[in-house]
């Protein structure tokens, strides 16, 4: 989503390094943008070069997506 992130204010926040799981959690990479707003966040995701890449991509990796709205 880096790409096509950047048509819109955005912050990574993470992306990979170190993590630890509890309970059920799995460890893997994380990646965490925050966007201006919860629209811009699902814009980017839904932007027709993102959905080209997830495409061209396929199964070559699993993914767990998520939006979520953020508190001020």
């Amino acid at each position: 989503m880096a790409a096509t992130a950047m048509a819109y204010d955005h912050q990574a926040l993470a992306r990979g390094g170190q993590v630890v799981t509890h309970d059920t959690g799995i460890a893997e990479r994380t990646v965490l943008i925050e966007f201006d707003t919860f629209e811009q966040a699902v814009a980017a995701y839904e932007i027709a070069a993102y959905q080209k890449a997830l495409v061209a991509l396929s199964d070559g990796v699993e993914r767990d997506s998520r939006i979520t709205e953020g508190v001020d």
